[in-house]
């Protein structure tokens, strides 16, 4: 049995639980690879001789103390990866990445790239969550990449169970869930048309939970109560509300940073028997099969989509099993077991 260590930062984040817990409960059954995981404030007390891999998660080198212990690492036969699941390790890329989170702040982002870099240029290679991601850092950096794509773990599995139950089709809600306050500029690629959407049938619902500004338009309708807004919860209350919705929405500003990120509101969506319309970036591309397992959407597509599906339940049903079909045989089970695997195999050979 091999053994991976993974370092990193905190045990709260989001980016903790996609990229190391779910990935160590599904290697729980593996016979192949043991994994653990330890804070990166408690590196000086690792036993290397334990280890066949080490896997930093994202994190900026604030000091010399990670780099340290790459290279402590590294010096003993073992290799060392990073984990990234976002644009931003190339400065080519920073104009991009602050005008799609609509940041201002150049000195944090220029110090936060440079950090990610110092780790990047160090390690043997890389663990990402897609292709296109990591083809870009493999033109940044010159090494190879596998892709571990971000997935499901249990509990949220069986809370969607419970939540699909109870899951009701006697009206038509949208949800829109968009988990971070830098999502204005993509909300905006369908507002208008939802808009047009909610305008026209007194009956719908847009729930919105997470981080939102609205515009001027979407403002009335909240006042109105025909938007209802909710604030960011955990991902056991994520499912519920997920459930609770007919369609999820996923719109984005399809550029290079976007086609980064992972297709984790498809699936999540999906478990519950929630179809999902998205922008067509690179993930949702792969995973959506439009008229099948979900929808994808350009803009002036996305009208058109509620009105089939509001006028095509029984099509909604029938999609949203195929998406849920879908996502329990890719980003769940033996299929992600094998892929993490396979990932740690060709670095350890």
């Amino acid at each position: 049995m091999k053994k991976v260590l993974y370092v990193v930062e905190d045990e709260i984040s989001a980016q903790f639980r996609y990229r190391v817990k779910n990935v160590m409960e599904a290697m729980g059954v593996s016979k192949q690879w043991d994994v653990e995981w330890c804070l990166k404030s408690g590196i000086e007390k690792v036993r290397f001789v334990e280890y066949d891999l080490v896997v930093i998660l994202r994190q900026t080198a604030k000091d010399n103390a990670i780099l340290d212990f790459i290279q402590k690492a590294q010096s003993l036969g073992i290799r060392v990866l990073f984990d990234l699941d976002d644009l931003v390790f190339d400065f080519r890329d920073l104009p991009l990445l602050m005008e799609s989170t609509n940041s201002r702040n150049v000195f944090y982002w220029t110090g936060y790239f440079w950090g990610v870099r110092r780790i990047a240029k160090m390690v043997d290679g890389f663990l990402c969550t897609n292709e296109f991601l990591g083809k870009k850092l493999k033109r940044s950096f010159g090494k190879g990449y596998q892709v571990i794509p971000n997935s499901l773990n249990r509990e949220q599995v069986e809370v969607s169970e419970k939540c699909v139950k109870n899951k009701k089709w006697d009206s038509f809600r949208i949800g829109y869930f968009s988990g971070s306050p830098t999502h204005a500029k993509d909300f905006a690629v369908a507002e208008p048309e939802l808009i047009k959407f909610l305008d026209k049938h007194d009956d719908v619902v847009l729930n919105v939970v997470g981080y939102m500004r609205f515009s001027k338009g979407a403002g009335e309708l909240l006042k109105k109560g025909r938007i209802r807004f909710l604030p960011l919860v955990d991902f056991r209350k994520l499912q519920r509300l997920m459930t609770e919705v007919d369609v999820n929405i996923a719109p984005l500003v399809v550029n290079d940073f976007t086609n980064c990120k992972s297709e984790l509101k498809f699936f999540e969506a999906a478990v519950v028997e929630t179809t999902t319309i998205a922008s067509p970036i690179y993930t949702f591309k792969k995973a959506i099969v439009d008229g099948k397992n979900g929808y994808l959407a350009q803009p002036g597509e996305w009208y058109d989509k509620l009105e089939y599906l509001y006028r095509h339940p029984e099509k909604n049903r029938e999609v949203a099993l195929a998406a849920k079909k879908y996502a329990l045989e890719n980003y769940y089970g033996k299929k992600f077991l094998q892929e993490v695997e396979a990932a740690y195999d060709s670095f350890a050979k």
